[in-house]
């Protein structure tokens, strides 16, 4: 864990130089993503493949390296905190567990199991885990998508579930059960959710990582279960669902590669509106500190063999 925490602290620390270096990190970061040759790609994302009162079983694709060397150790990474929160506050950082899967042998998939009584989780409280691959050296490779489950309930998804607050007591539409789901083409992404009673409309909101706040996109019927808008960079996209009749909103993300980037402004959108900020650092901040560590680690392979090849 410690050696997880220090390739985020280096990458943290050196997004603040490149960054006043350069003044257009996320110009280079859209460059940067599609060019890291290991860890999960974008493609290639963890699922629950079981969960039950006392026990979750999640299923990932193999990893290969470099040399197309199939990675057989992995590190799943739990705790009550997502890892943007953790990043956010290091010393939450300490509460967080592992369990490292070594397997002999492997085909295209791999499953892992954690249980309530043997990992010591807690089931009726949420937890949100990620997976860590771990090549012959023990170097950690790129972290896989983040899930966040609830034995209890026998529920599980991705992002940060969010509720709406006590005070609201009007039964509207809880949009955590509404399958929310993406598709990209070419330069447009289309939100599809299943209706739920209770409201009968949702106002999409985005979120703008250079102002820091959700701008709405678009109020619409909650029976169009769909709504299409335009891409304009590469990386991750947080959309908040917020219904009407004081219904439960739910944050959704995704990630974009292969878009050409290009301003904020250039989004057609309804007035700006400024929505509830995250508790937590954009996740696109995650992505810059995990991508710069791992670049040092390529520069590094790639000096070391330069300099076996001069002996």
């Amino acid at each position: 864990m410690k050696k997880l925490l220090s390739i985020f602290a280096l990458g943290l620390f050196l997004f603040g130089i490149t960054y006043a270096a350069t003044g257009d990190l996320r110009d280079w970061m859209d460059n940067l993503n599609s060019e890291i040759p290991f860890g999960y790609a974008v493609s290639q994302k963890v699922t629950v493949d079981q969960i039950t009162t006392n026990k979750i079983v999640i299923k990932s694709p193999v990893i290969q390296d470099e040399l197309w060397n199939k990675i057989k150790k992995y590190t799943v990474m739990f705790s009550q905190y997502p890892l943007s929160q953790i990043l956010e506050t290091t010393t939450l950082l300490d509460q967080s567990k592992e369990k490292t899967f070594d397997f002999t042998t492997v085909g295209t998939d791999v499953t892992m199991e954690l249980t309530a009584t043997g990992d010591l989780i807690n089931s009726n409280l949420v937890y949100y885990l990620s997976v860590i691959p771990k090549d012959q050296n023990g170097i950690l490779w790129e972290i896989s998508n983040e899930i966040r489950f609830k034995l209890a309930t026998q529920t599980s998804g991705e992002g940060v579930a969010t509720q709406a607050p006590a005070v609201h007591a009007a039964p509207g539409a809880n949009m955590s059960l509404a399958n929310i789901s993406n598709t990209i083409t070419a330069n447009k992404a289309t939100l599809r959710w299943t209706s739920i009673a209770g409201s009968d409309k949702v106002d999409i909101f985005l979120w703008n990582p250079t102002s820091s706040a959700f701008e709405r996109l678009s109020s619409v019927n909650m029976s169009d279960e769909a709504y299409t808008f335009t891409l304009t960079r590469n990386g991750e996209y947080l959309i908040n669902f917020m219904p009407n009749n004081w219904g439960t909103e739910f944050r959704y993300s995704f990630v974009a590669n292969g878009i050409v980037a290009s301003a904020w402004g250039t989004v057609t959108t309804t007035k700006p509106i400024i929505g509830k900020i995250p508790a937590t650092w954009p996740k696109e901040n995650i992505l810059v500190a995990l991508a710069i560590a791992f670049v040092l680690y390529l520069i590094y392979r790639k000096t070391k063999s330069k300099a076996k090849a001069k002996r």
